[in-house]
């Protein structure tokens, strides 16, 4: 009874702290901080690094860069209105004196295609984070294809994303 007693009373004076902590460590989890970027040289801009990066991402790469690759994408798309060159299946002529109703049928199709991949690394950071899965092995098949598939449309689209 005594060490029933004392461990109560243990834990009504520790719980409060126990709770901040954890309250504390949640918010860190939420905050955290992806780095920051660090040139090497000045007036270089392919010459840097991401620095300051957060202890706590490594335990969930995979999610982040998902996440990150999505809302650079959609990002992207949102605010450049060049169209990618891709849309023109290497027949570049089609550039040269576009109508109006061309050019809109090509900034649509550069729209669809990047936000669908971007809808595609949505998906893959839904899957990153599972807990209940019933069949682990369909679970894995399923996840790898959409991985090679998000990221050979990334791939397709990537030397176009610049402006």
């Amino acid at each position: 009874m005594r060490n029933t007693l004392l461990s109560d009373v243990l834990w009504n004076i520790t719980h409060p702290f126990w709770r901040i902590k954890d309250a504390v460590h949640d918010y860190k989890l939420r905050h955290l901080k992806l780095g920051k970027v660090k040139q090497h040289k000045k007036g270089s801009y392919t010459d840097f690094e991401i620095v300051n990066i957060s202890w706590n991402v490594h335990w969930m790469t995979d999610l982040y860069l998902a996440v990150i690759i999505r809302d650079y994408l959609r990002f992207f798309i949102k605010n450049t209105p060049a169209i990618g060159n891709t849309v023109f299946e290497g027949d570049y002529s089609k550039m040269q004196d576009l109508t109006d109703e061309e050019t809109a049928m090509y900034s649509k199709k550069w729209h669809d295609l990047v936000n669908n991949t971007a809808d595609e690394f949505d998906e893959l950071a839904k899957l990153a984070w599972r807990e209940n899965v019933d069949d682990w092995q369909a679970y894995r098949k399923k996840e790898k294809e959409l991985i090679k598939k998000a990221f050979a449309d990334l791939a397709y689209i990537f030397d176009e994303l610049n402006w």
